[in-house]
């Protein structure tokens, strides 16, 4: 009896490590999981995941617009938007941490991989700041949202190398404002980013 109860109790004792043991990989599982999850919510890009593990892009809109989602006020009374106007608007207007330039068409193409038919307007400058400009105007409004995307990425990538070195640069990306209306892509980074904001939107009136 002595013998059989022996046997008994060490296979309680195996089935209650068993249970534990699968409890604790249930609690791991649920907590990626939600880890998972929250990371998802918290990408806050305008329909555009974040799918890399750079961390989350942090887009700004006005407050009737999902953040970096499509405006839905008319551009202009032709429904087009002086993008060279709208560009020394905020180079003007806007304070940057250093002097922007525009780069080469090609060069800028080589960095942000756009739309055939697309249009680049890629401002830059010294390459300890992360201050940029990024301005596309798109044949329609499916490339417009694949250009917004490509130039996301891009930013996503230029966060990540600030991030190594120079953490407010990064975290002057994560603050910078995105917006797409109809076929136009707009992106500003600088800590200025209010005024930016401002002029951008007044654009789209």
């Amino acid at each position: 009896m002595d013998k059989q109860s022996n046997i008994s109790n060490k296979s309680n004792s195996r089935f209650i490590i068993i249970i534990i043991m699968a409890l604790l990989l249930i609690s791991i599982a649920a907590w990626a999981v939600i880890q998972s999850v929250s990371g998802i919510n918290s990408s806050g890009s305008a329909g555009i995941p974040d799918n890399t593990a750079t961390g989350n892009i942090v887009t700004a809109a006005p407050a009737s617009t999902p953040a970096g989602a499509e405006t839905t006020g008319s551009t202009s009374t032709n429904g087009q938007v002086d993008m060279d106007k709208l560009a020394k608007d905020i180079l003007s207007k806007t304070k940057f941490e250093t002097e922007l330039k525009q780069i080469d068409k090609t060069v800028a193409e080589e960095l942000i991989s756009i739309s055939e038919g697309s249009e680049l307007q890629l401002y830059m400058g010294n390459g300890n700041y992360s201050d940029e400009i990024i301005l596309i105007t798109a044949k329609d409004k499916e490339s417009a949202e694949a250009d917004q995307e490509t130039a996301v990425q891009y930013l996503k990538d230029m966060r990540k190398s600030f991030e190594a070195y120079i953490p407010a640069q990064a975290k002057k990306i994560s603050d910078a404002f995105n917006m797409r209306s109809g076929c136009y892509v707009v992106i500003c980074v600088t800590t200025d980013i209010d005024t930016a904001k401002e002029i951008i939107m007044a654009a789209f009136e």
